[in-house]
C-alpha cells in the first residue's frame, strides 16, 4: 500500500534520466505507458503533503516565522543545535538592545552582560542531571526568564519554579517586560501543555495577542503557537479545533504541520518505525478481540463527527486519497484501503450535506473503488473548474470513449497539475521539491504528480494522432522514457529532426540529450552524414569512418581482400561502438541505462494489443495477457511497424556487427586463418542475441573452417570459441589507436 508522501519520499532525480530508485531497491527505468497505458484509465497517485498544502492556501495570519519550530516528535539534532543557537542569539540581541535603549539601567552595564551570557551558557548546558547552580544577574526581565529557563530544563520537577519564575516576570510593569513577555507566555503555554492542562490554548493565543501589542517576538513565538496550540487542542479531544490551527501553522510556511495533520486522521493505519500519534503497530497486534472492537467503536464514531466538520472531512478524504490510490503494481490484496474508502463514502452520503468542499475528491475515492457512476455523482457536485475535477472528468470521458473530449479536460487540468506550486499556492517550495519527490512504494514504480499529469496528457495526445504534442509533453513533463519511445517509434526521424532544430537556445541540456536520440536514429536508418551532425564527440567522427568502411565494403572495384577488411573494420565499429552509435534509448538495447537494463517494450504491446500482467501467488509469480487499455491508432501502428528495430533484440547492434562480419567471411578463401577468425567473431557476437542466426553462422564455420585451427577447436567444442585470429587482433589494434586519437570521454 502507498503511504503518506511525507514520510516515504525519494528524490527521482538520484536515478537520472533513465531510470528510478524504487522500494525494494531496484533501480531501472520504467514507463508511465507500461502496462497497455494501465495509469491513464486509473486513479492518480494522490499526495497527502500536497493536498494538506492546497487546502492550507486558504488560511493566512499575520505572523511571520522567524527561525524552524521545535516540535520535539520530529526534530534532529541539527535542528535543536540551530534552535539553540537562535535563541542564544536573539537573546543577547535583545539583551544589548535594552541596555542601549535604557530599558534596563544595571550600575555597570559591561558587568551585567557578562552575567547575561553566562547564565545563557550555563542554561543551553543544563539537563535534569545537572547539578550547576545560576549565577546572580542584574535584576530585569531577562533575569526573571533566565530563572524559568533554568528550572525548565532541569526537568518535570522543577516545572513549578519555573512557572513561578516567568509569572512573577509578568507581573512587572509593562514598562519593564517589554522583550520578555512574549517569551515568558510562550513557555508558560508549553507548562501546560505537558501537563495536560486546558488552559495551554489561551496561553499559547495570548501569546499572538501580546506580540500584536507591541512586545518583541524575536524568535518568531507568535507564528509558533498555531502549532502548538493545535497540540493542545488535538491532545484535549478537539481535532475541530485543532485543523484550522495546524493549516495555518503551515500557511506560515511551517511544513512540521504536515505531519501533525495526519493525528486528526480517525482510521489512520500506524506504520511502523514512523510518528503515528497513537497505538503502535506491535501494541495493535496483542490487542484482544475486545480491544479491537472498542477501538473500531471509537474510531466509527470518530469518522461520524469528522464528516460533519467541513474542514476535517476534507483532510480525512485526502488522507484516504493518499493511501489507496495509483494502479497497484503486483496485484497484492488492496481490500483494507477499499473498504476504508468505501466506509468514508457511505460517512459521506449519511450525512446529508446541502454544502459540499472538495467533492471531486470523493469522487476521486470511488473512481479508484471502481464505482465510475458514483464518482460522476460527486464530480457534479463539485467546483467544476477545478483541476482535480477537470482531471477526473478526463479519465471519465475517455472511458466513455469520449477521446476528443478527455484530452480538452486533461489539458485544462494540466496547465495547473503540471507545476505544484500552482496546484497548492505553496510558494516556499524548491525545484526539487516541486518535480522530483516521489512515494517510495512497495508495488513498483511511482509517479509525481506533474508526472501523472503530463502522462495522462501525453496518453490522449498520443491516442488521438497528435504524435509531436505527446512528445513534446512526455518530454516537458520529466518521462524520458516515454517520450524516446514516442521519439523513436512514433515520430518520423524528419518530425524528430525538426523538434530538436527548433528547441529554445535555454534548453541546451534536453536538446543535446534529444540530439543523440536522434542521432542514433539516423545512424539505424543509414543517414550517416546527417547522423553526424547530432551526435556527440567523439562519435560524430566515428560514424564518418563507420559509413566509410560501408562505403568501401560494398564497392566492387576494390580487391576483395580490401572489401573484407572494411566490413570486418564497420563490423568491429558496430559491435564495440554500436550502443553509442546506433543503440535506442529505449527497448529493446535501453541506452538511456548504458543497456544495464531491460525495459517494457512498449511498442510490442501496442501493436499486439496486450501486456503481460503479473502477480504474486502464494509466493510464485504469474504471468497472464491482459488487452491494452489505451489502444493506438491505425496510422500509430503504421508507424511502429515502419520504424521496427532490425533485428529486435537486445543490444541488437551485436546481429548488425555479426552480419557484418559474415560479409567480410563471404570475400576470403575456404579454410583461411581469416575466414574461420572473422566467422567465429561473428557468432560469438550473436550467440546471446540470436540463436537460430548464431547456429547458421556456426554451420558455415564447419563448412569452411574446418581446415584451420579455429575451426577445429570450434568442431570439438561444437559451438564458438574463445580464440582470436590475425584480423581480430589487427581490428581491436586499430581501434584502440582510433579511441586514443579521438580521447572519448569515459
Amino acid at each position: 500500500m502507498k503511504r503518506l508522501a511525507l514520510i516515504l519520499m525519494i528524490a527521482v532525480c538520484a536515478a537520472g534520466v533513465g531510470g528510478r530508485l524504487q522500494a525494494t531497491g531496484y533501480y531501472g527505468p520504467d514507463s508511465y505507458l507500461d502496462r497497455g497505458g494501465a495509469n491513464v484509465v486509473a486513479s492518480p497517485e494522490f499526495y497527502w503533503d500536497l493536498e494538506v498544502k492546497r487546502i492550507a492556501r486558504e488560511f493566512s495570519a499575520p505572523e511571520k516565522l522567524r527561525i524552524a519550530p521545535k516540535i520535539p516528535e520530529v526534530e534532529d539534532s541539527s535542528r535543536r543545535a540551530e534552535r539553540k543557537e537562535a535563541t542564544a542569539n536573539a537573546d543577547t540581541a535583545d539583551f544589548a538592545a535594552a541596555l542601549q535603549e535604557g530599558r534596563i539601567k544595571p550600575p555597570d552595564a559591561a558587568l551585567a552582560t557578562q552575567h547575561h551570557e553566562t547564565a545563557r551558557v550555563l542554561i543551553q548546558a543544563t539537563d535534569d542531571q545537572s547539578t550547576a547552580v545560576l549565577p546572580e544577574e542584574f535584576a530585569s526581565e531577562f533575569a526573571d526568564y533566565h530563572r524559568g529557563a533554568f528550572a525548565y530544563q532541569q526537568g518535570a520537577a522543577h516545572w513549578e519554579e519555573a512557572r513561578q519564575a516567568w509569572t512573577a516576570l509578568l507581573a512587572r510593569p509593562e514598562g519593564e517586560r517589554h522583550y520578555r513577555t512574549v517569551w515568558a507566555t510562550f513557555m508558560l503555554a508549553k507548562v501546560a501543555l505537558k501537563k495536560l492542562e486546558p488552559e495551554a490554548s489561551a496561553l499559547f493565543a495570548r501569546t499572538r495577542d501580546l506580540a500584536t501589542q507591541g512586545f518583541a517576538d524575536s524568535l518568531g513565538l507568535a507564528a509558533d503557537s498555531y502549532g502548538w496550540e493545535g497540540r493542545s487542542e488535538w491532545k484535549q479531544g478537539h481535532p475541530e479545533k485543532a485543523a484550522p490551527l495546524f493549516l495555518t501553522q503551515l500557511a506560515l510556511g511551517d511544513e512540521s504541520a504536515v505531519v501533525s495533520l495526519k493525528a486528526l486522521i480517525p482510521d489512520r493505519e500506524p506504520i511502523e518505525g514512523m510518528l503515528n500519534y497513537g497505538p503502535e503497530p506491535d501494541e495493535r497486534q496483542a490487542w484482544t478481540d475486545e480491544q479491537k472492537r472498542a477501538q473500531a467503536e471509537k474510531e466509527g464514531a470518530a469518522l461520524k463527527d469528522a464528516a460533519r466538520d467541513p474542514l476535517l472531512r476534507r483532510l480525512v478524504t485526502a488522507h484516504i486519497l493518499a493511501t489507496s490510490t495509483a494502479p497497484n503494481f503486483w496485484g497484492e490484496d488492496t481490500g483494507v484501503a477499499a473498504a476504508r474508502s468505501k466506509h468514508w463514502l457511505a460517512e459521506m452520503k449519511a450525512a446529508k450535506l446541502s454544502e459540499l468542499a472538495d467533492a471531486e475528491y470523493l469522487g476521486w475515492a470511488a473512481y479508484n473503488g471502481g464505482d465510475y457512476k458514483d464518482a460522476e455523482r460527486w464530480l457534479g457536485l463539485a467546483a467544476a473548474e477545478s483541476p482535480a475535477a477537470m482531471w477526473l472528468r478526463a479519465k471519465l470521458q475517455l472511458r466513455a470513449g469520449k477521446t476528443a473530449d478527455a484530452a480538452q479536460s486533461m489539458a485544462a487540468a494540466w496547465r495547473v497539475l503540471r507545476d505544484p506550486t500552482t496546484y497548492t499556492g505553496w510558494n516556499p517550495v524548491t525545484p526539487e521539491e516541486q518535480n522530483d519527490y516521489v512515494m517510495q512504494s512497495y508495488d513498483g514504480p511511482s509517479w509525481s504528480f506533474p508526472e501523472e499529469a503530463s502522462g495522462d496528457l501525453a496518453a490522449l495526445r498520443l491516442e488521438r494522432g497528435d504524435f509531436v504534442q505527446a512528445f513534446d509533453i512526455f518530454e516537458r513533463g520529466g518521462l524520458a522514457n516515454d517520450a524516446a519511445f514516442v521519439a523513436e517509434r512514433v515520430l518520423t526521424a524528419d518530425e524528430l529532426k525538426t523538434y530538436v532544430d527548433t528547441m529554445r537556445s535555454d534548453r541546451a541540456e534536453a536538446r543535446a540529450h534529444w540530439s543523440y536520440v536522434l542521432g542514433r536514429r539516423l545512424v539505424r536508418e543509414d543517414r550517416y552524414e546527417e547522423a553526424a551532425k547530432y551526435l556527440p564527440e567523439p562519435n560524430d567522427k566515428i560514424v564518418q569512418i563507420y559509413a566509410k568502411t560501408l562505403h568501401d565494403g560494398a564497392d566492387e572495384k576494390l580487391a576483395k581482400e580490401e572489401r573484407a577488411a572494411a566490413w570486418f573494420r564497420a563490423a568491429w565499429l558496430a559491435r564495440y561502438d554500436g550502443m553509442e552509435l546506433m543503440g535506442t534509448e529505449v527497448a529493446p538495447d535501453v541506452s538511456a541505462t548504458d543497456g544495464a537494463f531491460e525495459m517494457p517494450d512498449l511498442a510490442k504491446e501496442r501493436l499486439n494489443g496486450k501486456y503481460q500482467k503479473v502477480r504474486w501467488d502464494g509466493g510464485e509469480e504469474k504471468k497472464t495477457d491482459v488487452p491494452i487499455p489505451l489502444r493506438p491508432s491505425k496510422e500509430e501502428l503504421k508507424r511502429l511497424k515502419a520504424s521496427a528495430i532490425e533485428p529486435d533484440v537486445r543490444f541488437h547492434y551485436r546481429v548488425v556487427a555479426g552480419a557484418l562480419a559474415m560479409k567480410a567471411a563471404a570475400l576470403l578463401p575456404d579454410h583461411s586463418i581469416e575466414v574461420a577468425d572473422v566467422i567465429n567473431t561473428a557468432g560469438s557476437w550473436v550467440k546471446d542475441r540470436d540463436q537460430k542466426v548464431a547456429g547458421r553462422y556456426f554451420n558455415v564455420l564447419e563448412r569452411r573452417g574446418s581446415g584451420t585451427e579455429i575451426g577445429r577447436a570450434a568442431s570439438a567444442k561444437h559451438w564458438f570459441v574463445d580464440e582470436r585470429g590475425p584480423w581480430s587482433d589487427r581490428e581491436q589494434a586499430a581501434y584502440d589507436a582510433m579511441h586514443k586519437e579521438l580521447a572519448p570521454p569515459q
